[in-house]
């Protein structure tokens, strides 16, 4: 993974919370979910058959809504069994609760495999559900379709003649103890509780000297103001509890033989068992996939073999959730790029990193066999992604920002000659303008003839003056009435920014000279009301260069 997209980039592009959205809901789902990868230059076979299965459910869960609602509440109810499974396989003898949870589970997966059928589905082969109808027989010996599990009598004419055996002397215990009960009750003219016990005051010392005489009853326990007594087992009494225990060490003994027959049976059909567990995996997780894509208006990918990436109309996920928090709508940007450097200039405030990361996060997701949110998308597979962003100051290495900035990029230009894309906001903004322009300057003339597709952000207008360097500008406020504009800062003064924002076109159009770049930056500190002069002068000096 840290091949093709290292930590910091992973962190930039929001990956994580793109994968947080994928819903899955079972443990076999999450642990797909969790070995999630991209598919790199080589797989693009595998990652067209993989989003034509995400398309197929897409259609399927706009076809057949409530087939979705079932297996949601299907998946709810499935435990993580591959340990118990492994259990049987390495000879172990299972719990009764053990047991109970993978019978459960066998339902689970015979209710799964009906509302497939019940709906006609035609599932993938590694998605195909297959019942395990013996194993459900035998978990299930009455037939009675019930949920529970208990050692039933039909696994063993040895534990059903326990069992009866057992019955008639606990029944015979019972016998006397009751004639012993009413022996006492006669005598003493007292009655026992059901726990065959009698709780009397101290202060009752008569009746205490008439129990101790008593043959039938002996001392329990006392507290400050009571002493309870007992039922004294008589002979017969004693040799059937006695009895009982025997019997019950052959009854344990021939459940755990039975436990042990099922354990290897479990065993048996483990295979088939661990591939419905894959199966349930794997429908899971491209179900979380098909809801995603639908929830986020997402389009499929078109896989291409050269290296080129294409998005039209795309979002920004995490940004455009963060604008409709505040009533405002995300405009869509569209990118067209090919091998070599394109540079996105314009204004602070201008949308240039939201651009850089849309890119960036877009393509990882179509890599991941995700649906990106955008109109169209066609991506050949990268081998890597890079992206330099923020403040990447580092001071446990001693590094400045520059520094820091130079030693991500070189890792970067480390890989240009594979297939990659390589991320770059601000090229050289931690350093002085002069030398940041030179350094910057090289890069893109060092990048613009690579295998890689390079996307920088930059103040230097200058730095996208070149052969064979696709020059990208932010809109921006091109398009405003900044008489309109201006009249609405006034009317809400404390909003300044946020109405800014309300008008900033984020769109990206092509610019082939100087002259058609605009200078947003004078028309904001205009608008935030800096100083007519200073302004003036500003425009002076950008005319002379």
């Amino acid at each position: 993974m840290s091949n093709f997209m290292d930590i910091k980039t992973r962190e930039a592009l929001d990956i994580n919370y793109i994968l947080n959205r994928l819903e899955v809901n079972t443990p076999y789902g999450q642990t797909y979910k969790d070995q999630l990868k991209p598919y790199i230059k080589g797989e693009e076979k595998e990652l067209e058959e993989e989003l034509g299965k995400v398309e197929n459910f897409i259609s399927l869960i706009q076809r057949e809504p409530l087939l979705f609602v079932n297996l949601k509440n299907i998946f709810s109810h499935m435990k993580d069994l591959r340990q118990s499974i492994s259990r049987c396989i390495d000879g172990y003898v299972l719990t009764e609760i053990e047991i109970f949870e993978i019978k459960n589970f066998l339902i689970l997966i015979r209710d799964l495999n009906e509302e497939f059928l019940k709906a006609s589905v035609n599932l993938s082969e590694d998605m195909i559900i297959k019942p395990v109808l013996e194993l459900n027989e035998l978990l299930d010996p009455r037939n009675e379709g019930l949920k529970t599990f208990y050692i039933y009598d039909e696994y063993s004419e040895e534990l059903k003649s326990i069992r009866e055996e057992k019955k008639i002397i606990q029944k015979r215990i019972k016998q006397e103890k009751r004639e012993l009960k009413e022996k006492i009750s006669k005598q003493l003219g007292l009655r026992l509780s059901a726990d065959n016990t009698i709780t009397v005051q101290k202060s009752d010392i008569d009746l205490i000297n008439k129990i101790e005489e008593n043959s039938s009853l002996m001392y329990n326990c006392e507290t400050y103001m009571n002493i309870k007594y007992s039922l004294k087992p008589t002979e017969t009494i004693d040799y059937l509890e006695r009895e009982i225990e025997y019997i019950k060490n052959r009854e344990e003994n021939e459940e755990f033989k039975i436990k042990n027959r099922i354990s290897e049976e479990i065993a048996n059909h483990s295979e088939t068992i661990f591939q419905n567990m894959k199966s349930i995996g794997k429908i899971d997780l491209t179900t979380a996939k098909a809801i995603l894509a639908i929830n986020t208006n997402g389009a499929k990918p078109v896989i291409r073999k050269d290296n080129i990436l294409k998005i039209v109309h795309g979002r920004h996920l995490r940004v455009e959730e963060s604008l409709i928090k505040k009533s405002q709508e995300f405009i869509p940007i569209s990118v067209n790029l090919e091998e070599g450097v394109t540079c996105i200039t314009g204004a602070n405030m201008g949308g240039k990193t939201v651009s850089l990361k849309l890119t960036g996060m877009l393509s990882c997701m179509a890599q991941y066999g995700l649906f990106p949110p955008c109109k169209a998308i066609e991506t050949g597979l990268n081998d890597f992604i890079y992206i330099s962003i923020g403040d990447s100051q580092s001071s446990d290495q001693g590094l400045s920002t520059f520094g820091a900035e130079i030693k991500t990029i070189q890792q970067a230009i480390n890989r240009a000659d594979e297939k990659g894309l390589i991320l770059i906001d601000e090229l050289a903004r931690g350093t002085n303008p002069q030398e940041g322009y030179a350094v910057s300057k090289a890069i893109v003339e060092y990048l613009k003839n690579k295998n890689c597709i390079t996307v920088i952000t930059t103040h230097y207008d200058n730095i996208a003056n070149g052969d064979n360097i696709t020059h990208l500008q932010v809109v921006g406020l091109a398009n405003v009435d900044y008489k309109k504009l201006k009249e609405e800062l006034l009317y809400n003064k404390s909003c300044g920014i946020d109405i800014i924002n309300k008008y900033m076109d984020y769109r990206l159009i092509e610019v082939y000279n100087i002259n058609q770049v605009p200078r947003d930056a004078i028309n904001i500190a205009r608008l935030m009301g800096l100083n007519e002069d200073i302004i003036k002068n500003a425009e002076k000096e950008l005319k002379y260069n």
